[in-house]
């Protein structure tokens, strides 16, 4: 991933947590093509030899043990935090992040580039959102309340920090908004609302070119950056493309006020548990003991001979509001301060997301 002026990379040293991750896994590439040197932590050595095969240099260790963070961010450069434990609970990751981020103080860190989200705005999804936009709403999932907790922190600090809020981020490899998705569709379809809104979706590879760009903007101070793609696009249009790779799933719409009652009384989120779910827990040993990307084949494998069925599935209370919203995430800071410029058009992200789609789904 080349771009005018990624040769200020070559050389860096930068430091990257979440590196196995979603995002990780094509950040990491793109660092080392521009010429970074690259040191990764991970919390176990599952993933850590094929890091070690491309030049990556791998720490082994966790977040919340501040002196050994402490002595292995001494000399770097950057701080790419991408890691985000949704096994855990949001107190655990905000802890975590506090000692993350007073570890790299203490080291004299050049700067953070730090993954947020665009759900810490109280106008996200319903309005259109751009980086003027307030988080004082109330409540809200214990998620929302993390994300807001670590951006005010970097904010406040005095280290040079850009705060990237992604939309709806998809592609080979996305849990919720690519294999949640298409899970769906090769069990019978996805039922939409009508009117149906607009899905503010940016390819993964999009979001990697907004993060080497903060790694390089000569001025950065304390910043924030909405990053999203060209142009928001309709659900169906992202559905009947994953359709089409798969070669199954029916998409069919019914109207909002229908599917509402259906689902029942909206609940209160306020002061919902902060607490790991059965399953989370369970996903969390067996990412331990076998590692993520076997864990989540043999999880595949299972999902596959157990649950059978072809009727379409209609959303649960937080998808429908999505699918229903018409908000607009503006992009317009990230382009004139990062020089960000979105490749990828629907049609081109779907092309990039085929064969990794009909690999498992297909």
């Amino acid at each position: 991933m080349k771009f005018t002026g990624s040769d200020k990379l070559r050389g860096q040293r930068v430091f990257v947590t979440g590196a196995t991750g979603f995002v990780g896994a094509r950040l990491i590439p793109a660092l080392l093509e521009n010429g970074a040197v690259v040191t990764a932590l991970l919390r176990s050595r599952h993933g850590a030899r094929d890091l070690e095969k491309t030049g990556v240099n791998v720490v082994v260790g966790a977040l919340c043990n501040h002196g050994a963070l402490e002595t292995a961010l001494r000399g770097q450069d950057t701080l790419f935090h991408l890691a985000y434990d949704m096994r855990a609970t949001a107190e655990k990751n905000l802890s975590d992040f506090d000692s993350l981020f007073t570890a790299a103080h203490a080291a004299a860190i050049g700067r953070i580039i730090h993954t947020s989200s665009i759900v810490v705005y109280d106008s996200w999804p319903d309005k259109d959102t751009d980086e003027t936009g307030t988080m004082q709403r109330p409540g809200g999932s214990p998620y929302r309340q993390a994300k807001i907790k670590m951006e005010t922190r970097l904010m406040d600090g005095a280290v040079p920090a850009a705060i990237l809020q992604p939309t709806l981020v998809y592609g080979p490899g996305s849990a919720f908004w690519t294999d949640q998705l298409a899970e769906k569709l090769s069990k019978g379809g996805q039922v939409l609302p009508e009117p149906e809104g607009l899905c503010n979706a940016v390819f993964v590879d999009d979001l990697v070119q907004a993060m080497l760009r903060a790694a390089i903007l000569e001025d950065l101070g304390q910043e924030r950056f909405i990053v999203s793609g060209p142009e928001p696009v309709s659900w169906s249009a992202l559905l009947n493309g994953y359709a089409r790779i798969i070669g199954k799933g029916e998409i069919r719409s019914e109207p909002y006020d229908m599917l509402s009652e259906r689902l029942g009384p909206e609940p209160v989120h306020d002061g919902a548990p902060d607490k790991p779910s059965t399953a989370a827990r369970i996903s969390a040993l067996g990412r331990r003991l076998l590692g993520r990307r076997r864990f989540e084949a043999l999880v595949r494998a299972v999902k596959r001979r157990v649950i059978a069925g072809n009727e379409p599935s209609y959303p649960d209370r937080h998808l429908l509001e999505l699918f229903a919203a018409r908000g607009r995430c503006a992009i317009t800071r990230a382009q004139a301060r990062l020089g960000y410029q979105p490749e990828y058009s629907l049609e081109k992200g779907l092309a990039a997301t085929a064969d990794y789609l009909r690999n498992r789904y297909g």
